[in-house]
């Protein structure tokens, strides 16, 4: 009841090959929860919710991990099971402030995968390897800037990348409490992922080139928290992957927000295995290669006049099959809750 049935704050999205529904993360800390939904095309995209319910802890897992985690990208196992990822985030109320009766509980969440099933019920929480500890002392994942994409290749691997560097691959301030670069990019990674019993093994890592924040006309500012990031990940192929990266600007006069949303063919092929490497500065390192598929601005004017200005599109999945065949892609934007944002869902036929 209450919060639980509130649709939104959508951040990773999948198909379910038993059902033919697609299920959504919910990325609110304050209840961590699933969302399932109807998605049709007749000639007309047609999106339906099913029903929202909050993910549980199963025997023996942590219920603080799994009922306020920061969910931001999930895949489907193909056996009723889903991998979500937590990003690494850390919640501290603010000096003054009382979280009690919000729903808000204070502490850090490690970076990891969690294994949910269709129910919502967390079987297994999986923390990463000690590089990607939560925090700049340790030179790991930035707060709430971590594992924001997930893909899952067609045999069982699963890739995960990092919206940002790791501070031990690139310099990151604070402003107004966030981590911030600069907007100047840098080498972020790209995580492959084996299934083993009763878990998952870490195996190669990529660096993943993030170019300078792009400006707009009227927009030349950058958000606190809206530099170029790494926000989704598709398999198309063996080793190759389709990426989602979003930027956000914003008019420091009227305070209007625009985003930046480009999608890359990304390929693995001749990448080094950066596992144990440090990036910062590394000019010798084979990073993945990268070609720009499609930036939406050019194509604002196909859109409705409450996306003129594109809004927070951060997930990315396989849509409906299109009457002759050809394959869609699937977004959608995270309202974060604000009356200011919507939930949008574009669908994109692949040439």
């Amino acid at each position: 009841s209450g919060r639980a049935e509130v649709l939104g704050s959508l951040s990773g999205r999948a198909r379910d090959p038993q059902s033919g529904r697609y299920v959504a993360v919910i990325d609110d800390g304050a209840l961590s929860r699933l969302a399932w939904l109807e998605i049709t095309y007749d000639g007309r995209l047609r999106v339906a919710p099913v029903g929202v319910i909050p993910t549980r802890p199963g025997p023996g897992v942590d219920a603080r991990l799994v009922e306020h985690a920061d969910l931001e990208a999930v895949v489907a196992l193909g056996d009723g099971r889903f991998v979500a990822t937590e990003e690494g985030h850390r919640f501290q109320a603010p000096s003054g402030v009382s979280v009690s009766g919000r729903g808000r509980v204070t502490g850090d969440w490690p970076t990891s995968l969690l294994t949910v099933g269709a129910d919502g019920v967390v079987s297994q929480v999986w923390p990463w390897p000690a590089p990607f500890v939560l925090g700049e002392p340790a030179g790991g994942v930035r707060d709430n800037q971590g594992a924001e994409a997930l893909a899952r290749w067609p045999d069982g691997r699963l890739v995960a990348g990092l919206e940002q560097p790791l501070y031990s691959d690139a310099a990151a301030s604070s402003r107004n409490g966030r981590p911030f670069g600069g907007g100047q990019g840098g080498l972020s990674r790209l995580v492959e992922w084996h299934p083993v019993r009763g878990g998952w093994r870490p195996g190669r890592q990529w660096a993943y080139p993030l170019g300078v924040t792009p400006q707009r006309e009227g927009f030349e500012a950058i958000c606190d928290d809206g530099e170029l990031g790494l926000v989704e990940l598709l398999a198309l192929g063996p080793d190759q992957l389709l990426s989602l990266e979003r930027a956000c600007l914003i008019d420091p006069a009227s305070r209007r927000v625009k985003n930046v949303i480009q999608l890359f063919e990304v390929g693995l092929d001749g990448a080094d295995d950066v596992t144990g490497r440090r990036l910062l500065g590394r000019g010798d390192v084979r990073a993945v290669s990268k070609r720009l598929v499609l930036d939406l601005d050019a194509v604002r004017g196909a859109l409705p006049e409450r996306l003129a200005l594109l809004d927070n599109f951060e997930a990315m999945a396989d849509g409906p099959r299109l009457p002759d065949g050809r394959r869609t892609i699937l977004l959608v934007s995270d309202d974060n809750f604000r009356q200011s944002q919507v939930t949008a869902f574009l669908l994109l036929a692949v040439r």
